[in-house]
Order: C-alpha cells, then structure tokens, then sequence
C-alpha cells in the first residue's frame, strides 16, 4: 500500500506558490494536505512559516497503480449517498471551546441509530446519551454544571428528521420530549432547593412549550450541526463543489455562515474510507457590530455593506466508511475574531 504522504524538502527561496506549480496543485491543495498530516506549530496560513523544513505533499502514483486503488462508490454519477443502518453505533463526542486564551473541553458519549422513514421519505435518527458529560476531563461538579446535566436529560432519547442530503431538519418525538418534562423536572426538585433553581427550570420549560422553540434551541447543538452537515450530495466531475455552511458559534444568536469549497476524495484512503474536506471563511451579511450585539439580522451589514467586516475560518475532515458511507470519525473546527478569537473545535470517533 502507498504511504498516505512524502515529504518534500523545502530549500531556500521556496514559497507556497512556487512549490504548488512545481506539484501542478492549486496552492488551496498543497497546504490543505499539509495541514492534515503536521503538528500544530507546522500549520500553513497564507505563507510556509519560517521555521517549516518539510510539506507533506501528495503521493505519486502512476496509472497502473490508480486502477488498484478502490473507489467511492456513488450511487448515481458524483452522488454519495446516505445508507443508514440499523445497527446501534456509539460515538465520543469531544468539544474544545477557545476564546483569547481561555481554553475548555467537554466530553460525552452518544448512541447513534436509524429508526426508519417518516411520511415525506426523510430519515429518522434516534439519538441517547450514554455517558456523563465530562468539563476538563471531570465529571460535572458545580451545582450549575450538574443541574444544566440533569436538565439535559430531558431531550433523550432524542429523534431526529434528517433529509437525503444528511441535513437534520426537525424534531420527530417533540411530544414525547415534552411529557419527559415533569418527571425530569420533578426528580430536580426533589434534589435542589432555591428560588434560582425555579427560575432556571422555568426557563426551560419555556423554550419546551412550542416545538419551534425547542428546533431553534437545538440549531445550536454542535454535534448535530457537525455530524449531519449535508456531505451527501452531488460532487462536480472535480469532485468538488463551492457551497455555504452554518456553524453556531455565537450562543445568542443565530448561526453564522462560512463560503466554503466542499471536496470528495475519489480514492478511498489505506484505511478503506471515503475523506470529505470542506474548507472556507466567513461571509455572514451581519457585520462586527451585528455580531458583537448578538443580532440575528445584519442592520449595521445592510447599512454599511463593505465596513467593519468581521474574519473566521472553517474546516472540516469526514471519515467515512467505504461501504457503509456513514461517518466514523469527523473534526471540524469553526472561528470568528470580534474583540478577540472564538474557536470551536469538535471531534467525533466511533468507540
């Protein structure tokens, strides 16, 4: 089997483009591929860091050795498609949260399954937590952590709609959601005791009242937002495509979107799996000040279209499984500069 990458030896007076027209690769290829195999310190911006001595650069291969590397099976031509299993998957979901140079992680287990199709032919996934959520590598200890934890049990079992694209849509068992209430509600205040505590329960019982509320309090959940990401799609004959993604980085408003290029590797990898990689920055219509007041709509973007523009980065890598096409590990990472930088990075392994 052909290694995943060479190294090519940067001399004296390379630049990114020179070494790009040399590979007869876009420079967006040449350091896209790097950044997947280095160390943090080795990341590509704009320009090779000084101190970078080696690219991971693309293995060579001739035509003879192509034809034995297997391909992605599409089930019409350049469409991957959504073939849900049965079978129970388990995942780890791991969160790293960065702003400036604050840094936390959360961790939690979930179970993944498909229930069947709804009416409109669209899919339906159950989704359970299986496991407490872990802060910085320990278990929930402040009263407000363990009572956000407890709360949180509300929503699972979770089902969810998902489209033929894999884009969740909407919420398929609001109503039994709804009934958990009580009980969940009951068992908190049998187990704390304060005026806050109330306040904190009705305020969740509000955005429970109208199912809208809770699909709009869920838009800002980051595993369903990273893991049904619309990847099953139709691919260019360059197995690529320019499309937008929204990510909720903001927590009190909506999400904001990124222009990103979306790319299907046509090989599978040594590993047998399918690689997706989206790339992009941010183009939201809200502005700097739009975003900082936590707006939902650009008043200061529509006012003044090409001033105080904010920046931010996306990037996502899918693993998939080569015959089953579902997802076995994803990393996607999203950020927004306002006073200072956001970050959200999220991984996902099946266990």
């Amino acid at each position: 089997m052909k290694p995943k990458y060479k190294k090519y030896k940067i001399k004296r007076g390379d630049t990114l483009e020179g070494i790009s027209l040399q590979l007869e690769k876009s420079t967006h290829e040449v350091k896209s591929f790097h950044n997947v195999f280095c160390n943090d310190t080795d990341y590509i911006g704009n320009e090779l860091p000084r101190h970078l001595k080696e690219l991971f650069i693309y293995p060579e291969y001739n035509q003879e050795e192509l034809s034995l590397i297997p391909k992605v099976s599409f089930s019409e031509p350049y469409k991957l498609e959504l073939k849900p299993s049965q079978n129970k998957i388990n995942y780890g979901v791991m969160y790293t949260i960065t702003t400036g140079e604050d840094s936390n992680t959360l961790k939690y287990e979930i179970s993944l399954v498909f229930k069947g199709k709804n009416s409109d032919n669209d899919f339906v996934f159950e989704i359970d937590r299986i496991s407490k959520t872990y802060i910085n590598d320990e278990e929930a200890s402040s009263i407000a952590d363990e009572l956000a934890e407890k709360t949180n049990t509300v929503l699972y079992p979770l089902e969810i709609i998902v489209s033929q694209q894999g884009k969740w849509t909407g919420i398929n068992n609001y109503a039994a959601i709804k009934k958990r209430w009580e009980t969940v509600k009951e068992k908190i205040l049998d187990e704390y005791e304060g005026k806050w505590v109330k306040q904190y329960l009705a305020s969740n019982e509000v955005v429970l009242e109208e199912e809208n509320l809770l699909f709009r309090a869920l838009m800002k959940d980051w595993f369903l937002n990273s893991y049904f990401n619309s990847i099953y799609i139709y691919y260019t004959h360059k197995f690529k495509l320019d499309t937008t993604v929204s990510f909720p980085i903001l927590t009190n408003c909506k999400a904001v979107e990124y222009k990103i290029e979306q790319k299907i590797n046509e090989y599978l990898d040594e590993y047998n799996l399918i690689r997706i990689e989206q790339n992009g920055i941010l183009e939201d219509e809200r502005s700097k000040s739009d975003l900082q007041n936590e707006m939902d709509i650009p008043y200061y973007g529509t006012l003044y279209p090409e001033y105080d523009k904010t920046k931010g980065k996306f990037r996502a890598l899918y693993f998939l499984n080569g015959k089953s096409n579902l997802i076995e590990s994803l990393y996607l990472e999203s950020s927004i500069v306002l006073n200072i930088e956001k970050k959200i990075q999220v991984v996902v392994s099946i266990l």
